[in-house]
C-alpha cells in the first residue's frame, strides 16, 4: 500500500518525536564505531546548545574527562622512547623539589609507572580537588605552582594527599597523581605538556580540532555543557587539566581510537612495537604489582589505559557537564565511542546503556 508524501512526512515526524522522548535525558551526544582502518559510522543527536537550537554534530567540540589520561600515557611512552624519561625511575629525579609520602619512613620510591597505574600512594583530597576548578578560560595556577604548593610548600595539605601505603601496594584512582605524571613529562622535556601532545600526537594524527585550553580550539564549535538539571554551565578550567581537560570532537577522537587499535598490534608509527607493548602491557600480574583494592569492573591497567572485565580496552570519562566512553575489542579490532555534553548520572544511566547497546 502506498502512502502520500504528506502522510509519510507526518509519520517521520512522529517517529522522530518518539525517539526524542526516549533519549531526552541527554542534551546532545555522538556515537562512533571504528575498526583498525577507518571510521565505520558516526551518529549524532540533540543539541550542542539548546537556546540557540544548535545541533550536536561531528564537528562539535567538548571535554572528554578522564579519557584524557590515555593521552598522558601515550605521551609518557613517546618521551621514554626519546630518552627524556624512564617509567621506572624515581620521580624526584625529574623535579626541582622533593615529593615524598609523609606517612612513611625509609625507602619509598614513587615512579611514573606507579602514577600511571594509580598505585603511587597519592590520593585525591576532595576539598583540594574541588578547589582547583574555576569558571575561567584558563587554570588559576600552572602545574608547577599547583604541585609545589600542595606537595612541598604546605606540609599540612601534603599529608592529606597520601595514603599510608607504600608505592605499588594499593590501588587508589587519583586525578592529582595522573596530572603529576604530565607535569613530570613537562619538567623532563622542557616543553609544556599541551605543546608536547600537540606536536607528537594531535598533529601526526590530524586531530585538528583538539586542544587542552579554550584558546586552542574553535569556541564556535564548542558545546555548551549542561548540569544534572539541564542548566547550562559557564566555561570552566582547572589546575590539573591533563587529568580530564582535553577538548575534542567525535571525529578526532575516532582517529585516535583507530591509532590505538593499530598500536595494540604494533602497527602505529607513534611508537615502536616495543613501546606499544609497554603501553598496553597489563601491570597487575603474578610477577608484577599485586596491589590491594583493585576494582572488579576494571581489573587491570597498562600505562593509563584500562582493561575492562569484558576484555575490552580503553577508558571512561566524566566531568562537569561532560561524559565520554572509549573502548575497543582487541579480538575483532573494532571500537566504539560515546560523547555527551552532559555527565552520566543515575537519571540518564539507563538511557546510556540502551544507546550503547543498540548503536
Amino acid at each position: 500500500m502506498k502512502i502520500s508524501n504528506a502522510v509519510f512526512l507526518i509519520f517521520c515526524m512522529l517517529s522522530f518525536s518518539s525517539l526524542l522522548s526516549q533519549n531526552d535525558t541527554f542534551t546532545g551526544y555522538a556515537i562512533a564505531q571504528v575498526n583498525q582502518d577507518s571510521i565505520i559510522n558516526i551518529k549524532t543527536f540533540g543539541y550542542a546548545n539548546v537556546d540557540e537550537k544548535k545541533q550536536y554534530s561531528e564537528k562539535t567540540i567538548q571535554p572528554i574527562g578522564s579519557v584524557s589520561k590515555t593521552f598522558i600515557g601515550l605521551a609518557l611512552l613517546i618521551a621514554q622512547e626519546k630518552g627524556i624519561l624512564d617509567l621506572d625511575t624515581n620521580i624526584n629525579t625529574y623535579l626541582d623539589f622533593k615529593i615524598q609520602n609523609p606517612h612513611l619512613k625509609g625507602n619509598n620510591s614513587i615512579t611514573l609507572r606507579h602514577l600511571a597505574t594509580h598505585t603511587s600512594g597519592i590520593v585525591d583530597n576532595e576539598a583540594i580537588y574541588d578547589s582547583i576548578y574555576s569558571f575561567t578560560t584558563m587554570p588559576k595556577h600552572t602545574l608547577q605552582d599547583f604541585y609545589y604548593t600542595y606537595f612541598y610548600k604546605n606540609k599540612k595539605t601534603t599529608a592529606t594527599l597520601f595514603s599510608h601505603y607504600k608505592a605499588g601496594k594499593n590501588y587508589s584512582y587519583s586525578n592529582i597523581g595522573a596530572a603529576l605524571a604530565a607535569y613530570i613529562l613537562e619538567k623532563a622535556s622542557g616543553i609544556p605538556f599541551n605543546e608536547f601532545t600537540k606536536e607528537h600526537i594531535f598533529t601526526p594524527l590530524q586531530m585538528k580540532n583538539t586542544g587542552w585550553f579554550h584558546h586552542e580550539i574553535s569556541l564556535d564549535q564548542f558545546a555548551t555543557l549542561y548540569d544534572e538539571q539541564d542548566k547550562p554551565l559557564a566555561l570552566y578550567s582547572y589546575d590539573t587539566y591533563p587529568d580530564g581537560g582535553l577538548k575534542t570532537t567525535i571525529t578526532d577522537l575516532s582517529l585516535y581510537l583507530i591509532e590505538l587499535i593499530k598500536g595494540y598490534h604494533g602497527k602505529s608509527n607513534l611508537l615502536s612495537e616495543k613501546g606499544w607493548k609497554t603501553y598496553f602491557s597489563k601491570n597487575f600480574t603474578p610477577t608484577q604489582l599485586q596491589p590491594k583494592n583493585i576494582t572488579a569492573k576494571e581489573p587491570n591497567i597498562g600505562i593509563f589505559i584500562v582493561y575492562f572485565k569484558s576484555g575490552k580496552v580503553g577508558h571512561t570519562g566524566s566531568d562537569l557537564g561532560a561524559s565520554c566512553i572509549m573502548q575497543f575489542d582487541p579480538k575483532d579490532n573494532t571500537g566504539r565511542l560515546f560523547m555527551a555534553n552532559e555527565d552520566i548520572t543515575s537519571h540518564n544511566l539507563d538511557t546510556f546503556k540502551k544507546l550503547w547497546k543498540t548503536n
